[in-house]
């Protein structure tokens, strides 16, 4: 683990050097960018990690992923506009979680790897059942 006890000046100059934009947020949060993504981070304990899922950003507005059980889309967070995900969005995404881990020093775990896990999930069919 690289970042064990990583101030965010360490952490933030990782990043850079590997192609990142990084800003500090006013949360105390460090806010790292690359290919259209944008992701949030907070110290826990000694360590770095996401304070939330990754976001893809569509004309400066950050959007998250969310399953509809048929297919996937980008969700507008302010607006809750959704629109649907491209093929080459979701492998850019996939590909933007895995270098954002690697220089934190996190575990991949399976389903994560598989691009599988979602912001958000809301399937049609749960609507209406007795535990909803």
């Amino acid at each position: 683990m690289a970042t064990q006890t990583a101030t965010a000046q360490d952490v933030q100059k990782q990043f850079e050097q590997a192609g990142f934009t990084v800003a500090n947020d006013p949360t105390g949060k460090l806010e790292v960018r690359k290919s259209g993504f944008v992701a949030f981070l907070q110290k826990q304990g000694v360590s770095w990690n996401y304070s939330g899922p990754p976001y893809y950003v569509d004309h400066g507005i950050n959007c998250e992923l969310e399953d509809r059980g048929y297919q996937k889309f980008w969700l507008a967070k302010p607006e809750g506009k959704r629109f649907p995900i491209r093929k080459i969005d979701l492998e850019n995404l996939h590909r933007f979680d895995e270098e954002v881990r690697y220089i934190l020093g996190l575990e991949s775990l399976y389903n994560e790897a598989l691009g599988s896990t979602n912001a958000r999930t809301a399937y049609d069919r749960l609507t209406g059942r007795p535990d909803r």
